[in-house]
């Protein structure tokens, strides 16, 4: 007579160790988005020593956006000072004087930290082709590259929005960019949504045609070794 099968023995899910490494996730969906949100908006850190900021171009919107607050902080001071100052500055007989305020808001702030206070709440700053602020080459380019591109009717300032690597005459003549600052600047959401024209470095650069791309057989002889 065959023997009796033997009942299995069943599992007691109750019986199961409690260092299991699965652990449930239970934040929803929208907890995960935003905190990976908070994640990307915090501001990169500012390294020691000097800086070499990143070459991407700074768009013609962002630029407009610097000049307009660098003007009304302008007519700030000018009509607030002028009613106090008599003639002493901001009239036909302080011409001097107005020159050197002009001088000191934009050339020693650009020669200094690469930006004016509108340049620094747009998030952009003037660099030269190392992407170091452009020191003594910010003078020709405010006095004058400036001076330059306006008497042009203008054209020297609209060239930003034609020129592969958004530089306006005076950014020519000085051999300077406008670049996006990473490590500081104004309220997130406006620099962003000035951020339309944007260049990066590759994007700035002209085509490269095939009989560049071609090596020639030495270079092809070391590759292959």
């Amino acid at each position: 007579m065959p023997a009796a099968p033997r009942p299995r023995k069943r599992h007691n899910p109750r019986n199961r160790p409690t260092s299991s490494r699965y652990r449930p996730d239970l934040k929803s969906e929208d907890q995960k988005t935003s905190g990976s949100d908070k994640n990307a908006q915090k501001p990169e850190k500012k390294p020691d020593g000097p800086v070499v900021y990143p070459m991407n171009y700074a768009g013609p919107l962002r630029r407009l956006y610097a000049f307009l607050i660098d003007i009304g902080m302008i007519f700030l001071v000018i009509y607030t000072v002028a009613p106090v100052s008599g003639t002493a500055m901001f009239n036909a007989e302080a011409a001097p004087q107005d020159l050197f305020f002009f001088f000191g808001y934009f050339v020693i702030p650009t020669t200094i930290w690469g930006r004016t206070p509108g340049k620094w709440v747009a998030g952009i700053v003037v660099v030269g082709s190392d992407g170091r602020t452009p020191g003594p080459a910010a003078i020709p380019r405010e006095m004058i590259g400036r001076f330059v591109s306006a008497i042009a009717m203008g054209i020297g300032l609209a060239w930003i929005v034609f020129d592969p690597k958004r530089q306006g005459w005076h950014d020519k003549i000085a051999g300077t960019y406008v670049v996006d600052n990473p490590y500081s600047g104004g309220p997130k959401f406006m620099r962003d949504f000035f951020k339309l024209g944007a260049k990066t470095k590759d994007e700035g650069q002209e085509p490269v045609s095939s009989s560049d791309r071609q090596q020639d057989p030495e270079s092809e002889k070391q590759g292959n070794h």
